[in-house]
């Protein structure tokens, strides 16, 4: 009875293991693969990756549009109005962007295990509001002056940012990819008003118009597409 379970285990392992190499060699042949990034639900907006590189290399190109969109009387960033006034509350948001990234496996894989990333990423946001909001004029005097007043207004960011970022992907199942991601990015953003309002969108790291550095972290969700 042993003999008989040494040799049934032997033709498993005869069968599995070239069914791994054809696995691993089909793995390391994809070339393009589009990611979903869902982290970027919470404030509006949707990114999408675009992975590709050269046949033989282990060096990928990351492209990253990004789209943004808000009209909802309260979101996360966008919060409802409970007292008299709140500055930071507005009608519409939209926004784009693209991100550019050089993404190289540390490991022997082509495409999975472990990688460093540096990028940047230029970012867009109209936002327009209907609201009592402080806006600057410059007085008779000369002198700078901040009144609130109740106006339509539109407000205009744009957003510049750099990282670095070292991550773990792998391949659950045959062109399906997961991507978990830790970094660190440095940001800058600049304001500006025809109206003159100036409220900045500056409260926190993941805020559209935040100037400062951030900690970077997430996850991709792909399929390969050849």
């Amino acid at each position: 009875m042993m003999k008989y379970k040494i040799i049934y285990t032997l033709s498993i392992l005869i069968l599995f293991l070239p069914l791994q190499k054809i696995n691993a060699q089909e793995s390391d042949n994809e070339r393009f693969a589009v990611f979903f990034v869902p982290q970027y639900i919470i404030t509006n907006g949707i990114r999408a990756d675009i992975d590709f590189r050269k046949a033989e290399s282990g060096s990928w190109w990351v492209v990253s549009p990004y789209y943004y969109s808000d009209g909802s009387s309260s979101s996360f960033l966008n919060p409802s109005d409970d007292y008299d006034y709140n500055t930071y509350t507005y009608k519409k948001l939209i926004g784009g962007g693209l991100g550019i990234s050089r993404k190289i496996f540390i490991t022997k894989n082509k495409n999975k295990g472990f990688y460093a990333m540096l990028g940047a990423t230029y970012k867009y946001f109209k936002i327009d509001g209907d609201n009592l909001n402080y806006v600057e004029y410059t007085g008779d005097d000369g002198l700078i002056y901040y009144e609130m007043q109740d106006l339509e207004y539109s407000i205009n960011i744009n957003s510049y940012a750099g990282h670095i970022i070292l991550g773990h992907q792998f391949n659950p199942a045959s062109r399906f990819y997961i991507d978990l991601f830790i970094g660190f990015g440095v940001k800058f953003s600049e304001h500006s008003s025809p109206e003159n309002v100036i409220v900045k969108y500056n409260r926190g790291a993941i805020d559209y118009g935040y100037s400062g550095t951030q900690f970077i972290g997430g996850a991709r969700f792909g399929i390969a597409l050849f």
